[in-house]
């Protein structure tokens, strides 16, 4: 019983530290990527900036991500949206540390990564961050 207890415990604690990183935005490396690196076309990323959004067909939170980068591309013109989809390219969630999905990097005019958001970011820390490396006209 003691042990079942514990078990629990520490399966919330587990639980309660992932959700609580969930949405989280971290400075980039600065290093730059291309398209081709992510199985992408070579005029997939934006003249001034691109949401490299990280997802799969299986991750429900993707949907209404999705929406909000939209949103923040719509306000900064010369901003696109590239996604990979690591259910059919899961070689890339190791090269590029994606431990969480949805995760959405935000990258310069030069493809420089800038931005690591992880899991579904709010649409502030989206438009922030842009404002930053694309700041509107």
């Amino acid at each position: 019983m003691l042990l079942a207890l514990l078990a629990v415990l520490a399966a919330t604690g587990v639980g309660i530290a992932w959700r609580r990183g969930d949405g989280t935005t971290k400075r980039g490396s600065g290093e730059r990527i291309r398209p081709a690196e992510v199985a992408l076309e070579d005029d997939a990323f934006g003249p001034r900036g691109t949401l490299l959004f990280f997802t799969a067909d299986h991750d429900v939170r993707s949907v209404a991500v999705r929406d909000a980068l939209e949103q923040a591309a719509a306000a900064h013109p010369g901003v696109r949206i590239a996604a990979v989809d690591l259910g059919r390219r899961g070689d890339l969630a190791g090269r590029y540390a994606v431990t969480t999905l949805p995760s959405v990097f935000v990258l310069d005019g030069d493809g420089r990564l800038r931005f690591r958001m992880k899991g579904a970011p709010r649409l502030a820390d989206v438009l922030a961050a842009l404002e930053s490396v694309a700041p509107p006209p």
